[in-house]
């Protein structure tokens, strides 16, 4: 069952990955998104039936949250650049630019609990949020153990 489900897994990683290339900085993202649904399928422990009608909707709202995301690192960059000479109206901007922003990645999550929760059962929605920070706490523990200094934050 669980080699049934690791092949599974695999199709949907590869192909996920083929769709996203474009986007992509390179092969350490593929494997990381590869980890990731791994990880998740074994904490979560889905079935072949489960994990084939929650991968997709799960990468959709990984990838829709993503580019939100970038888009408030985009925003804070900005602002953060230009902060010394913002005017007190400038600044209020980009405060409530910042709390839009911030309300648009809450209303995806919930748009998509709704979603996950038509291919999962709600206990195993609840627990892929604790999946999702397990997976970086032991990402982060793994790249510190490496060497490595820093990790791309839109894969955090």
């Amino acid at each position: 069952m669980k080699i049934n489900l690791i092949i599974l897994l695999s199709l949907f990683a590869h192909s996920f990955s083929a769709q996203s290339n474009k986007e992509t900085k390179g092969p350490i993202r593929e494997k990381i998104k590869a980890q990731r649904a791994a990880f998740i399928t074994d904490r979560l422990n889905l079935s072949a039936e489960e994990a084939t009608k929650f991968w997709p909707v799960y990468n959709q709202f990984s990838k829709e949250l993503e580019e939100v995301k970038k888009q408030q690192n985009e925003l804070r960059k900005s602002t953060n650049d230009k902060l010394a000479v913002m005017s007190d109206k400038e600044i209020d901007k980009a405060l409530e630019d910042e709390l839009s922003a911030q309300q648009k990645s809450i209303d995806l999550q919930r748009k998509y609990i709704v979603e996950l929760k038509k291919t999962i059962p709600s206990r195993k929605v609840a627990m892929l949020y604790k999946a999702e920070r397990d997976f970086k706490i032991t990402l982060l523990k793994r790249m510190r153990d490496a060497g490595q200094k820093s990790i791309p934050e839109e894969e955090l």
